[in-house]
């Protein structure tokens, strides 16, 4: 460790588990100004886990991570892209988390040899096609930045061709006489050529040899303007587009909500309706909206593919807050208004405004069980059996809400309507306070 005045990455006495096993032992790193530094070491040995330690992804059981710059780029293994986006999605999506301008799209995607497929879906790409994709957003920061920022690319070279091969080297080599930095986890020699640092992992532990890397280089950089934009709504725009092309929030409270209400009209066909007691009635007027509620957001859905999740984790880096759609919500607030034209014969309760808080009663839930999936997510070990057991809470306002629907009598009931309303409440503001910890 020297100077920090052209620091842009240190990893200091850095201990990483996985589970119960010990990858990384208090290892020290330092990326500086212009550096390209290559880990190398066989399969397993740490060195895709050391980088996403590097990307806060893992957090270390001993040691720290220092980070001077707050942008930095990151292309993982599994490329961290979903399979429904387009390709221009993905490109706009890096620019708007690197600050660039995503009008100057073109430029990038024809420097790559990939401007034909700017409107095709992700999923239709070859494995090459997509891996440069990967490193493309994996270089975004440094392309779209005059000051230096650092990259973390992890087998950038795998399933590219022999022309990407060399583009990347030529990029790399111009980027970093710009100042920029790489950490590069690669057993390709084409890229330890150009290295000025290349770092052995072994059992844990790493060694550090200066080389004297290529620094000519042929090909010019595209020309990117910096365009300061919020990483946030960079997902949002992600998670919308997505959702408008797949229709999957949609279909997923829709279709338990559409499966109870046929269920209900069957069973009422076979019970006198004057015989059920009012809250069973009130049970099953918000049953259908309740069931919708409870199911997992789709965002999460488009999160879980080839680590996309862990790519968006990195850039926000804070807690993944599950986006809901405008169809969601009209689908779960006006859920038990439909299921009360089917059970009273085409009529509604007699007291709307207890109708539109049971409704809004059941929208609080689903924000709240999109709170509870959002923490299992940002858990290191995704699915924890305690969602169930959360949402089991969940079902205290369904009850309740039940009792209070068929009633009327909305002036004695102010007692449950706060308890209704402060229970999703709670979850809702104080699961992401879990998840940041």
């Amino acid at each position: 460790m020297g100077d920090d005045d052209n620091l842009l990455i240190r990893a200091e006495n850095l201990t990483v588990f996985r589970g119960p096993q010990k990858i990384i032992n208090e290892i020290n790193l330092d990326l500086r100004e212009g550096e390209i530094i290559i880990l190398n070491g066989e399969n397993g040995c740490g060195k895709s886990t050391l980088l996403e330690a590097m990307a806060n992804m893992i957090p270390p059981e001993k040691g720290v991570i220092v980070q001077t710059k707050p942008l930095f780029g990151l292309t993982l293994q599994q490329n961290g892209i979903n399979g429904d986006e387009l390709v221009n999605e993905r490109m706009i999506s890096s620019m708007m988390v690197s600050n660039g301008d995503p009008t100057d799209m073109d430029g990038i995607l024809e420097h790559w040899n990939i401007l034909h497929r700017k409107s095709d879906l992700i999923a239709h790409l070859s494995f090459g096609m997509k891996r440069k994709i990967a490193v493309i957003q994996g270089l975004m920061p440094a392309y779209c930045s005059n000051s230096p920022k650092f990259c973390l690319l992890d087998e950038p070279t795998e399933g590219l061709d022999k022309d990407s091969v060399k583009l990347l080297a030529n990029d790399l080599i111009a980027l970093a006489s710009k100042g920029h930095g790489f950490i590069i986890a690669t057993h390709d020699p084409r890229l330890s050529g150009i290295a000025t640092n290349i770092c052995e992992i072994k059992e844990g532990n790493i060694s550090n040899n200066a080389t004297e890397g290529e620094r000519e280089y042929e090909n010019i950089l595209p020309k990117i303007k910096e365009k300061v934009s919020s990483t946030s709504l960079a997902k949002t725009i992600w998670s919308r587009n997505i959702s408008k092309r797949t229709k999957l929030p949609l279909l997923k409270r829709g279709l338990p909500l559409v499966t109870s209400l046929l269920i209900i009209a069957g069973l009422l066909m076979e019970l006198n309706k004057e015989n059920i007691p009012l809250d069973l009635v009130g049970g099953l007027i918000l049953l259908p909206g309740f069931l919708a509620a409870l199911i997992k957001p789709a965002e999460l859905n488009y999160l879980q593919e080839n680590r996309c999740g862990d790519w968006w984790k990195a850039m926000i880096s804070e807690p993944i807050v599950p986006q809901t759609t405008i169809p969601e919500i009209l689908i779960v607030f006006f859920a038990p208004f439909i299921a009360s034209l089917l059970i009273l014969d085409g009529s509604l309760p007699d007291d709307t405004i207890m109708m539109v808080i049971c409704s809004i009663t059941i929208l609080l839930v689903m924000y709240a069980n999109n709170a509870i999936y959002s923490l299992a997510e940002n858990m290191p070990r995704k699915n924890s059996t305690f969602i169930p057991l959360l949402t089991l809470i969940l079902i205290w306002p369904f009850l309740i809400t039940s009792n209070m629907i068929m009633s009327g009598e909305i002036e004695k009931s102010l007692n449950e309507i706060i308890i209704v309303i402060v229970i999703p409440c709670i979850i809702y503001l104080i699961v992401p306070t879990l998840s940041k910890k």
